[in-house]
């Protein structure tokens, strides 16, 4: 690690931007303490949408540890700067970390960044630990996070206080009413009078007549699944 040798750069203050998932976080206040992995994403690249599962692993293994997922959208195009779309993201891809909306990319200059997906693990004194991109990397970084841990555990650099989130999910009253979690595609069997709702999010195919009365569920009523 880059920290061990002293020459390690200094990762910047996150500027004012809009948060999702959270309160506005400070790397120096909030995340001191803290080993955080940075995922630097768009919601449209289909790369950074094959490593949420590696998200959702390293969120899993290390969930009682000091450690944080930041996920830092950097917009490829001007349409994907829209905070609502972005939300909508997190909302229909069950993104359960922080999502800061750096929609003028300085994070992704200031560390040099320079593809999608990329990821930056930061230190418990904000200095920057390693930064890898691509997909694949799971075990690299668990690898880093695990060391990481360790290195700063016995250093006494980390604190355990959980810091506290509240989920866009949590908060959309259509997500709390609705039968339906963001469903895909319709298909019509004119002559059955059925109707079949992928209801994505719920990981299920809804079967219904043509009034819109349930008739069967195929599938499970657990959340969406990546493989």
């Amino acid at each position: 690690m880059s920290e061990c040798t002293g020459n390690a750069t200094t990762v910047p203050e996150f500027p004012k931007l809009d948060w999702l998932n959270t309160a506005p976080l400070q790397l120096r206040r909030d995340l001191k303490g803290k080993v955080v992995l940075l995922d630097f994403w768009t919601y449209c690249c289909i790369n950074c949408m094959h490593v949420l599962p590696d998200l959702e692993f390293l969120e899993r293994k290390y969930k009682d540890m000091p450690f944080v997922v930041i996920g830092v959208h950097s917009a490829k195009f001007d349409n994907e700067k829209d905070l609502e779309a972005i939300r909508n993201a997190v909302l229909r891809y069950g993104i359960s970390h922080p999502v800061v909306n750096d929609g003028d990319m300085y994070l992704w200059r200031a560390l040099g960044v320079n593809s999608w997906p990329t990821f930056a693990i930061v230190g418990p004194n904000g200095k920057l630990i390693a930064q890898v991109s691509g997909e694949g990397r799971r075990k690299d970084l668990d690898d880093l996070i695990e060391a990481a841990l360790l290195f700063y555990g016995r250093k006494k650099l980390l604190d355990s206080r959980p810091i506290p989130f509240r989920l866009e999910k949590e908060k959309d009253v259509r997500l709390l009413t609705s039968p339906l979690k963001f469903p895909g595609k319709l298909e019509v069997d004119i002559l059955n009078n059925r109707l079949f709702i992928s209801d994505s999010n719920h990981n299920r195919i809804v079967v219904t007549d043509l009034d819109g009365n349930f008739i069967l569920q195929i599938g499970s009523t657990g959340e969406e699944g990546f493989s």
